[in-house]
Formats: structure tokens, sequence, C-alpha cells
């Protein structure tokens, strides 16, 4: 099970990637927490293009909104509240089913590694979507700089060098 959260979905929604994340990874479905589909549906509120793409996967069941379980809530309302709703979620249903959670947030990978919840990173993606010849590593570097000029990413010059090495 690999439960998305909603920058990684953000993300590589700006650029129009999304359907590299099901290549990538290898499956045909994604899950999210109710708090993700909260906040992507209040991004649609608000226009964002990348909700419609998001939503159309719901749609389409490629996305499943998960509910929680009473045990899931409770251990959601554990974890602190500096993370939001749906990281908080995600990390709860991941840890209780045995799955894995996407988020680029660093306060959401130090928390799922406190949780001992799998976390992939929004660099691990890139880096294996060339290696793993999803796409060439000179799409990524073009994705790169969509991701820096559409969701205004910054990359430290060590994260760059780590995802293209080689």
């Amino acid at each position: 099970m690999i439960l998305a959260d909603t920058d990684i979905l953000s993300a590589l929604g700006k650029i129009d990637r999304l359907s590299v994340l099901f290549a990538v990874l290898r499956t045909t479905r994604l899950q999210i927490a109710p708090g993700v589909f909260h906040e992507v549906t209040q991004s649609l509120t608000l226009r964002r293009p990348y909700a419609e793409a998001v939503l159309a996967l719901v749609s389409t069941g490629q996305i499943k909104v998960l509910a929680l379980t009473d045990r899931e809530a409770a251990l959601r309302d554990t974890l602190p509240t500096t993370l939001g709703t749906g990281e908080r979620e995600s990390i709860a249903i991941a840890k209780e089913r045995g799955g894995a959670v996407l988020s680029n947030e660093s306060r959401v990978a130090h928390y799922c590694r406190h949780s001992q919840v799998p976390c992939v990173r929004l660099p691990e993606i890139l880096r294996a979507l060339w290696v793993e010849e999803v796409v060439t590593k000179q799409e990524v570097e073009h994705m790169i700089r969509e991701l820096q000029a559409k969701d205004h990413m910054q990359f430290k010059p060590a994260t760059l060098a780590a995802i293209l090495a080689g």
C-alpha cells in the first residue's frame, strides 16, 4: 500500500507528470488519506489546475481515498499537530496497514522514521525514474527545471547531485 501526500501529488500534477508515479512504483493504484482528499478538493475550489488531474485519478479509481479505522484515528491523534491532518492520517494508515508514505516534507520523513513507516521523498522518486528507465535522465533534468519554475521548488546542490549521480 502506497499513500501519497498532497505535496507529491501537487508537485507532479503541476508539471503534468502524475503518471510517472504509477510507472516508477510499479502499481496501478495509489491511496490517499481523507485529509489529503480534503486538501486536494480545497485546491480545486481555489482553481489550482493540479487538483483537477488528481481528482480525475480518484474518479477512475487509480487513486483510492481510504477511510480511517478507529485505531488509525487514535494513532493520528497522537502525532504532532505541526503535521497536517493529511500527513498525520497517512502516517497512521501506513503504520497500521504496513504501507509506505510518499511525501516531500522533511518533517513527515522524520515522523515516519520515528514511527517505523517507510517514507519515499521526491528526490528518491526522481532518481528512480531514470535509474529504473521509466524516463531518461534528461527528462528528469527537465522535470526538475519544471518543478523549480512551476512549483517554486528549490533543490540543494547535494540533493541534485544525488538525484543525477551516475
